[in-house]
């Protein structure tokens, strides 16, 4: 081990006596769950062509408007989630936690398939889904924070929050081989490894309820209690109500594009559906290099040096409205930066965590990323009716590069955090 890996060791809250190799493995533990995590948000485009399928053609018989209320009540139950479980693991440790979280993602994913015709066990078993879902981020996030230096933890947060991104392209790939008629294994795929992340996480991580006792000790100490209330005090409120607005800016304007992208390209500009689709999957590809490479930018050089990606994303989306029909190739070159560009928010896992006190760990990641979900539902169904109006698809993509740039600028408001890993002194050396 380095000199500098050893300063940089003091970063380390729990598994300070295990290798590196250990501490990775722990983190491929966790980002199992993750993962899946991720890739549970896509049952929604597995099922929803059984769910709409008549019973007498071995469907579920559900009406496109139920189909997606199922999955509406999901989302909405990922926000009282991720606060339920955030007070949880601030009691009970993020490990314990997670493993809580891993186990019911698994189970509640699974209900469904006792009763697949009942349109209200569906809506039922898909909150209780949404709400295991919710503690993730919150959970899986701090716990890497706390097992690695500084200088890893934008990278690594990166990585976890790229697998959206595969988890799409894996996604994508199982139901084109299993198809529609194979909806029950497509339904255990989601089911499965978030038991067997559970196991991993038992055995692999470290344990922090060493750590999450001392900090309730410390915060008693000061006739304080570790919750949200304590959390918002003094200058937090301001960086947590700034961060929650951050948030929301992303899933607004990201949402506001995504969503409409092929619209845009099939109704307003004519291409066919094969070539939209194309033009489209560049974006995912784009995204996923981009998390990995803004959360190396964000170890190196600051957590806040991907807002650039945050005001390119605008400027991208405004050539992005200036090509026509015969620009194909050029559709392809920007809905790959536009995507590379998306990745601004790789490093937020690890930047919301250190905005806040330590012992606000536990607390800190969820709110401050699901929080925007709160801001989005309102805002999106506002956003994408500006298309049914005089403004159309053009009004649409204008409001989204507002946004961007609104984002954008909020964020040079928020502070740095990125600490400086200071060279060991001769005398540090002598100790080494």
């Amino acid at each position: 081990m380095s000199n500098e890996e050893k300063y940089d060791g003091e970063h380390i809250v729990i598994g300070k006596d295990r290798s590196k190799a250990q501490r990775f493995i722990a983190f491929g533990a966790i980002l199992v769950v993750y993962f899946f995590y991720c890739y549970n948000f896509m049952l929604d485009t597995f099922v929803r062509p059984i769910m709409t399928t008549s019973i007498a053609d071995g469907g579920f018989g559900f009406t496109m408007g139920q189909a997606s209320s199922i999955f509406a009540v999901m989302s909405f139950a990922t926000v009282p989630g991720t606060i339920i479980f955030g007070k949880l693991s601030a009691k009970f440790g993020k490990k314990r936690t997670l493993i809580g979280i891993a186990l019911l993602i698994g189970t509640t994913t699974y209900m469904p398939l006792l009763h697949p015709t009942s349109f209200w066990f569906w809506r039922i078993a898909r909150f209780s889904t949404g709400l295991a879902l919710g503690g993730v981020f919150g959970t899986a996030v701090p716990l890497v924070i706390e097992m690695f230096p500084q200088k890893y933890r934008g990278k690594l947060t990166a990585i976890m929050t790229s697998t959206f991104s595969l988890a799409m392209i894996f996604g994508g790939r199982l139901y084109g081989f299993l198809g529609n008629s194979n909806w029950f294994f497509l339904v255990l795929t989601a089911v499965i490894p978030p038991l067997v992340g559970a196991i991993l996480i038992l055995l692999f991580v470290p344990d922090d309820k060493g750590h999450t006792e001392k900090m309730q000790k410390k915060a008693s100490d000061k006739g304080e209690k570790i919750n949200y209330l304590n959390m918002y005090k003094g200058k937090y409120l301001w960086i947590g109500i700034g961060v929650i607005i951050l948030s929301g800016a992303n899933f607004v304007a990201y949402s506001g594009f995504s969503n409409n992208a092929t619209t845009y390209l099939t109704s307003v500009l004519g291409m066919s559906a094969t070539t939209a689709g194309a033009i489209y999957s560049l974006q995912g590809i784009g995204q996923l290099i981009g998390y990995n490479v803004w959360g190396f930018i964000a170890d190196k050089f600051g957590r806040k040096k991907p807002l650039i990606g945050m005001i390119m994303s605008a400027a991208f989306v405004f050539v992005y409205m200036q090509l026509g029909l015969n620009n194909e190739f050029a559709f392809k070159v920007v809905s790959l930066l536009l995507g590379f560009n998306f990745g601004f928010s790789g490093a937020w896992g690890a930047y919301y965590t250190e905005l806040f006190p330590k012992r606000f760990n536990a607390l800190a990641p969820g709110i401050s990323f699901n929080g925007g979900r709160i801001i989005s539902s309102f805002a999106l169904p506002f956003v994408t009716g500006i298309a049914d109006t005089s403004a159309g698809m053009t009004g649409v993509f204008s409001v989204v590069m507002a946004v961007f740039i609104a984002g954008g600028v909020l964020w040079m408001f928020l502070p740095e955090t990125l600490e400086k890993a200071k060279k060991p002194n001769a005398a540090t050396k002598a100790v080494s």
